[in-house]
């Protein structure tokens, strides 16, 4: 019998079955999406406690994704059923080797303190104490306070998220759930913070409050610069959807796609990053907008595509979107952020928070002179930073008395992690700019908007400290890794 008209469509269209996700994998998926969403929620996890619960999650899911699995037949290369033990592809994953590197330097610094934290009450000093001068170093502080042992927790919870997709994703449907986890999750914490901005009310939230006793937040970040670079970050994921549902539209000549929908949780999660009132992660979004729209009209004038959209629902999706633009911009106040870049761009680099930033990068320079080839030791920045705060009494325009950090993890992280530290990151960094340029990675539409993402957190990093947020670190490492996993899921479909 004949196939029929609508079975001939599906077929010139290519559709077909797909067959299901394993159990293993959804319950992997499971545990990422639970872990994901737990991160911003916990106050970007910059608690001992949000950590433990991140390392466990990580632990968990980690063991999920070494599981063997068992599958009944896949055609054109079994004919019968066959299990796929993972462990083999984790040993051959040269993160895993280059992260354990870095998880065991850190321990080294952590047992080689070089001095200890001291205090009598509301003063505090460090004492030296006697240590191996040829190996890496710390501060020994009280658990309460960020030493290597805290940001060991931290990364062994990043290093295991890595692992776990690279080893565990084999789907590419599965990177589309996490890029939709994600930006749910994002549009959660959106609505809060515009919730208490039309609100004018900061205050934490049931059941925030109870982990916390500061006054504000912002969604349920303690710090604005970090719910912006991570609305920042999550923005590019929603843009990543909605280029999949558009391409794929285009080439099954679909009538319609959840692109046009996925556009206005894109300008929401914009939006968002503005109510956040951080002028460093508006800038960093707006500057990375700029290339990526670049980026996209290059591709489709090089590689163009015939769409089967419905001109009329592409006119009421312009319609909705500018109604929805109109209606926030009269109904929001954005007072406060035109009056913070009106103030920078007044004044430039006499602004008191640039100016102070500008003199504790120059105090961090020195500190990177004096201290860098060894290190001072992962979360230790700043029991030592205030003996180079002094030398540079201009710091304090800005109003900020103690400094935890320098405002720019390109010089923080390097002061702690010392050369060797900084070489093993280089490494892991090589490899995967590697596998992005042999994989031609910027032809892939799909997951490039991701890669915009993660250049905005780097490049967020010059002016404020996004990295040494948890929830940031965590996520911006998974979504790099689903680009490269992606990458290579691609080159196994052609």
């Amino acid at each position: 019998m004949p196939p029929s008209g609508t079975r001939r469509v599906e077929q010139f269209r290519g559709q077909r079955s797909r067959e299901p996700l394993h159990p293993a994998e959804r319950w992997l998926l499971a545990v990422l999406g639970v872990h994901l969403c737990f991160l911003p929620w916990a106050l970007g996890t910059m608690h001992p406690w949000s950590q433990w619960v991140s390392l466990v999650l990580a632990l968990l899911g980690f063991a999920l994704a070494l599981q063997s699995r068992a599958h009944e037949s896949e055609s054109g290369w079994s004919a019968g059923p066959f299990r796929v033990i993972m462990w083999p592809r984790l040993v051959r994953f040269p993160i895993f080797w280059i992260g354990l590197a870095l998880l065991l330097y850190v321990t080294v610094q952590g047992f080689n303190p070089s001095s200890r934290y001291a205090t009598n009450g509301p003063s505090w000093w460090l004492v030296p104490v006697g240590n191996v001068s040829w190996l890496p170093t710390s501060v020994e502080t009280p658990w309460s306070l960020s030493d290597p042992w805290h940001q060991l927790i931290i990364y062994a919870a990043a290093w295991l998220v890595i692992c776990s997709v690279w080893i565990g994703i084999t789907r590419r449907r599965s990177c589309r759930i996490l890029l939709g986890v994600l930006m749910g999750n994002a549009v959660a914490l959106g609505a809060l913070l515009a919730f208490q901005r039309v609100r004018n009310d900061l205050h934490p939230p049931w059941p925030l409050d109870v982990f916390t006793e500061r006054l504000n937040l912002n969604a349920s970040f303690i710090y604005k610069n970090h719910a912006g670079a991570y609305l920042a970050l999550m923005t590019f994921t929603a843009i990543a959807l909605a280029t999949w549902g558009y391409d794929q539209g285009a080439r099954t000549l679909k009538k319609s796609t959840p692109a046009a929908a996925l556009v206005l949780v894109t300008l929401f999660l914009a939006s968002a990053v503005l109510f956040t009132g951080s002028r460093s992660a508006s800038l960093t979004l707006g500057v990375t907008l700029a290339f990526f729209s670049g980026w996209f009209l290059l591709r489709r004038k090089l590689r163009p595509v015939v769409t089967g959209t419905d001109s009329r629902v592409t006119l009421m999706v312009i319609m909705i979107f500018a109604g929805f633009v109109l209606y926030t911009f009269r109904s929001l106040d954005f007072s406060e952020i035109n009056r913070g870049f009106g103030v920078m761009i007044e004044n430039g680099v006499k602004e008191a928070s640039v100016s102070s930033r500008l003199e504790a990068r120059a105090a961090g320079v020195t500190m990177l002179e004096d201290l860098g080839w060894r290190g001072v030791g992962a979360g230790s920045f700043r029991h030592l930073f205030p003996a180079y705060v002094s030398r540079y009494p201009d710091i304090y325009q800005g109003g900020q008395l103690f400094w935890e950090h320098v405002h720019n993890d390109w010089l923080e992280i390097p002061i702690e992690l010392g050369a060797v530290g900084v070489a093993i990151l280089l490494a892991g960094a090589g490899y995967g700019l590697a596998l992005l340029i042999r994989r031609r990675a910027l032809w892939y539409s799909a997951m490039v908007p991701v890669l915009f993402g993660c250049m905005a957190t780097l490049l967020h990093a010059w002016m404020d400290f996004p990295f040494q947020c948890p929830a940031i670190l965590v996520t911006w490492c998974l979504l790099l890794t689903l680009v490269l996993r992606s990458l290579e899921m691609e080159k196994l479909k052609n």
